[in-house]
Formats: structure tokens, C-alpha cells, sequence
């Protein structure tokens, strides 16, 4: 579905792989030093583990995994399964990167570079393991890897990099988990403020209400919020290229209007989890002395508060580039309170809640356009 939306009608089948496949290529494009390749291996990085992480109940198996557990399976077996299952979540991304090995082997690239492509797969399915066995001292290894292959590429040192980081990954990969440390010993680090001490000097009294609703969000409902974010940070990823692509000319105001209302849209959907959520524990808030339907303001600030940093960026990347600041501004606010709305048809009839919410976006889109130009 993603080639098929980035594909140009006019363009050639390898055109079209090239545009799908440039998020990786563009670690390997010149003109770039050793510390933007190594930040931008981490971005990707980062973005793999949270894939994995917003799956991790599907691929860890759920809880017939508490059975299995008991059964006399090796580490290593159980290596096996989840790098199986892995796999098999991956597949969209391995796609990606199976197109631009194809991409920059047609252009006929050193091995060295073909090879920096299958290190960052293989160190994406060592960072994706690290998150699902939540053993984050993993990362430690990943960083001076991808310090190594990021000062590796495009130097005459890039294939010998390459070769070590991808043979540092497979032991990663093959080794057996190493056992986990008991809590005694395990190193735990003082919470500088409780999250709940910050959040009731914002809130003042309603600080419960907002913990339950912002718990929901990020206990409960976390693999959804972070799916939820991951799509709207592509979406403002996406922008900012076809702006940069542009050269930051008179279209990317538009399209900064057009991702924040991608945006809202893609993060509307959180209203519905909250709902239900406070639905199933109404028999217990029943008895407490509060109106009918009192989180919905609660709701409104949470959903709000995560989808403001992706509404704002498109924004005010229009306006460091160029575009006046007051239209930017009332962008920002329009689709703030776009998002507000899209609770109503959310809610409204679950059967057409993705076609009522399509159609006030669509129109709320257009106005906020007629109204700024």
C-alpha cells in the first residue's frame, strides 16, 4: 500500500523503488559526515525497536508464552522462535530494504555500501530483540557499532567495517540470552521528580483525573499510542522531505496544512481506546459522585497534549524557511482544535466512524486552506 501511494504514474517500476527505498539509501548518499550518518543510524534504529515494541504481545506470543515457559525449551530454541516471528513482523521493513540492496546494486555500488545495508538490518533485529527482552544494556553494543559503520562508509576503511560490525551482529543475534541479573543486583536509577508531583502543579485538582486517562493512554493502550506516533511522526517526516524537495518555496505552507491534517486524523483514533476503557471501569466510577461523561475534557488534554508536538513541527518548519508566522500559528491552532472535534464522529457510530472522520477532516482541511489563502 505504501509503494503503491509514493509511486508516480509517469515514473519507471525502478523510479518507484528508488522513491520507496530512499529513507535508507539516504545514509549511504555523499556529502554527509561520520556524525549525521551516526545520528541518523540511531533515528532508524530507534524507529525499528519501537515497531517491534508496539508489537511486542503478537510477537512475544501472549499467554500461551506462560505455558511454553515451562517446557524444556533451550535459550537458543527460543532465540529462534522470536527471531522467527520477528521476521515475519518485519516483513514490511525487509521489504525496504531488499528494494534498495536492488536500488544501489544497479547503480553498480562498492560492496561496501551493499553491505552497510544488511549491517542496518541485522543491527535493526539486534536493537528489536534488545526491546522485546527488555535488556537495554543491548544498546550499548549498537552504538559502538553504528559509530563504527557510520565513520566506516565512504572511506577507504568501509568494506572492513562493514565486515566487523555484520559479524559482531550475527554473534548478537546466535548467542544465547544472557540470564537476567536478580532485582537485588540489578542498577536502578532515583526518579529525579514523580511524574505525579509535575502533573498535579499543572492540573491543580484534576491532576487524578488526568493520571487515569494519560495511565489508559500509556499503560493500557501504550502499543496503540505508539503506533498512533510512529504514524504521525512519518507522516511529518514525510513533509518535511517534500518540502526540503521543494526547496521551502511558496508549496510548503500547503503542505504543512496537508500533514496536520493527516496528523490529526491518524492520532484521532486514540479517542476511541479512552472510551472504552472508561466504559468498562464505569460499574466501579458509577458510585463515585461524578457527572455523566467526566473524562471527556480529561480525554480532550491527553490526546491533545501527545498530538501538539506533530501538529506544531510541519508549522514551524514553514516558518523557518520563509512562511509568515501568523498563518503558521493559526495552522497550528485550526488543527488543535480539528483533533478536538474528531472525537465526536470517532464516537459517533463505530461501523463509519474512518468515513465520518475522513469527511470533516477533508472539509475542515479545505477551509483552513480558503481561509489562510
Amino acid at each position: 500500500m505504501l509503494l503503491g501511494l509514493v509511486s508516480a504514474a509517469g515514473a519507471t517500476a525502478f523510479d518507484n523503488l528508488q522513491t520507496f527505498t530512499l529513507p535508507l539509501r539516504r545514509l549511504l548518499a555523499p556529502g554527509h559526515g561520520p556524525g549525521w550518518r551516526f545520528l541518523y543510524l540511531l533515528g532508524l534504529l530507534a524507529v525499528a525497536a519501537l515497531w517491534a515494541w508496539m508489537q511486542r504481545t503478537q510477537i512475544a506470543g501472549g499467554p500461551f508464552m506462560d505455558f511454553a515457559a515451562s517446557l524444556p525449551f533451550t535459550p537458543r530454541q527460543r532465540r529462534r522462535v522470536d527471531l522467527a516471528v520477528l521476521a515475519l513482523a518485519d516483513s514490511p521493513l525487509l521489504l525496504m530494504a531488499a528494494g534498495a540492496l536492488v536500488a544501489v546494486s544497479k547503480h553498480g555500488a562498492d560492496p561496501a555500501r551493499v553491505l552497510a545495508l544488511v549491517d542496518l538490518s541485522l543491527l535493526a533485529l539486534v536493537v528489536q530483540l534488545a526491546a522485546l527482552e527488555r535488556r537495554f544494556i543491548g544498546w550499548a553494543g549498537v552504538l559502538v557499532a553504528s559509530l563504527v559503520l557510520a565513520a566506516g562508509i565512504g572511506t577507504r576503511f568501509g568494506l572492513a567495517a562493514s565486515v566487523l560490525v555484520g559479524v559482531a551482529a550475527l554473534v548478537a543475534l546466535r548467542a544465547v540470552p544472557w540470564p537476567r541479573l536478580p532485582s537485588s543486583l540489578r542498577l536502578t536509577l532515583p526518579a529525579p521528580i514523580a511524574p505525579g508531583r509535575w502533573l498535579a502543579a499543572v492540573a491543580g485538582r484534576h491532576a487524578p483525573a488526568l493520571r487515569i486517562s494519560l495511565g489508559i493512554l500509556l499503560r493500557e493502550r501504550r502499543d496503540e499510542a505508539l503506533a498512533k506516533a510512529l504514524g504521525a511522526a512519518a507522516i511529518v517526516a514525510a513533509a518535511a522531505g517534500l518540502m526540503a524537495a521543494f526547496d521551502y518555496d511558496a508549496r510548503s505552507l500547503p503542505v504543512a496544512l496537508l500533514a496536520q491534517g493527516a496528523v490529526a486524523l491518524q492520532l484521532s483514533g486514540l479517542f476511541r481506546g479512552l472510551h472504552m476503557a472508561h466504559l468498562a471501569g464505569s460499574p466501579w466510577t458509577g458510585a463515585l459522585p461524578l457527572g455523566p461523561r467526566w473524562w471527556r475534557p480529561f480525554d480532550l488534554a491527553t490526546v491533545l497534549g501527545v498530538g501538539l508536538p506533530f501538529l506544531a513541527a510541519p508549522g514551524l518548519l514553514a516558518w523557518l524557511h520563509g512562511a509568515a508566522p501568523l498563518p503558521a500559528l493559526a495552522a497550528t491552532g485550526s488543527y488543535a482544535l480539528l483533533l478536538c472535534c474528531l472525537r465526536a464522529p470517532q464516537l459517533f457510530n463505530e461501523r463509519h466512524a474512518v468515513v465520518l472522520s475522513l469527511i470533516v477532516a477533508g472539509a475542515w482541511v479545505a477551509a483552513t486552506i480558503a481561509c489562510i489563502y
